[in-house]
């Protein structure tokens, strides 16, 4: 091969693969429940907050409502219940600026499984005239591009934000059966401070291969010089392990890069965001 054929395709390679990155490390998104466990003999409600920051679970920018200029959205959220069928009570989320608000009712016993029903995103990145990059939330023939734009690449993200919530026990979660998330062994609400954690990531049901990685972040990090962030890697069999050192909510992190099949579309990532509570000893 031509040298410097050689050269630009590698370049195009590592520009795509920084875009890629680029677009899966956006602020975290992540859902905050009132509880992870609750028990009684009637049904509960657990609220769920909904945001986007970088100070993991301190709301920042709420999720606007699907028709815009509405005070809630119906469609925001989603929970399975411990039978695994989707809960058919509508969850109202409520759009409070900075975050949206939900209630979830808790009927039968076991572990719920309560996610966000998010759309592909499109980021169109581009270089101005100039040698300035810059993008635009949407897709190539959606953009709107300036007429002297080049380096024109599209990038399609999805993204997994989910917790557990348990009521009267656990349960072995229902899966949402397409892009990334997590299983066990470990469950999601058995979490204790000085005890190893094993989990898989699957994707689209079937667990990843080796040479994931996996964030781990404590949540109040606005109270920290330091973010704290632990980073693991999934094996062979898409398992990875931690042991919590300290009680409180975490967010896990981490993505994939997927195969594309959409015309206009020159990367596409699945992305995950997590939330779990760790107990005291």
């Amino acid at each position: 091969m031509n040298v410097n054929l050689l050269k630009t395709a590698l370049i195009g390679a590592l520009s795509l693969s920084a875009l890629v990155s680029t677009a899966a490390s956006a602020h975290g998104r992540w859902l905050l429940p009132s509880h992870t466990s609750l028990s009684g003999d009637k049904a509960h409600y657990v609220m769920i907050d909904a945001s986007i920051s970088n100070e993991i679970f301190a709301p920042d920018k709420a999720f606007r409502p699907s028709t815009k200029g509405a005070e809630y959205d119906d469609t925001l959220l989603m929970a399975l219940a411990p039978n695994g069928e989707q809960v058919t009570d509508t969850i109202r989320a409520y759009y409070l600026q900075r975050k949206s608000s939900a209630a979830v009712k808790l009927q039968q016993q076991g572990t719920y499984h309560i996610a966000m029903t998010q759309k592909p995103m499109y980021m169109t990145f581009y270089k101005n005239t100039a040698g300035e990059r810059s993008r635009v939330f949407a897709k190539k023939a959606d953009a709107n591009l300036p007429k002297d734009a080049s380096d024109i690449t599209t990038i399609k993200t999805i993204s997994t934000v989910d917790t557990f919530v348990s009521h009267n026990g656990t349960s072995k979660p229902a899966q949402l059966g397409q892009g990334l998330e997590l299983s066990g062994p470990t469950h999601p609400n058995d979490l204790f401070v000085g005890e190893q954690a094993r989990f898989q990531l699957i994707s689209d049901g079937k667990p990843v291969g080796e040479g994931i990685e996996v964030s781990i972040l404590k949540g109040d990090t606005r109270y920290r010089n330091e973010r704290g962030e632990i980073k693991v890697t999934t094996d062979k069999n898409g398992m990875f392990s931690t042991t919590w050192k300290e009680p409180g909510l975490y967010l896990i992190e981490t993505s994939q890069k997927v195969t594309v099949n959409e015309k206009g579309v020159d990367a596409s990532r699945y992305v995950l965001f997590t939330t779990l509570e760790v107990a005291p000893e």
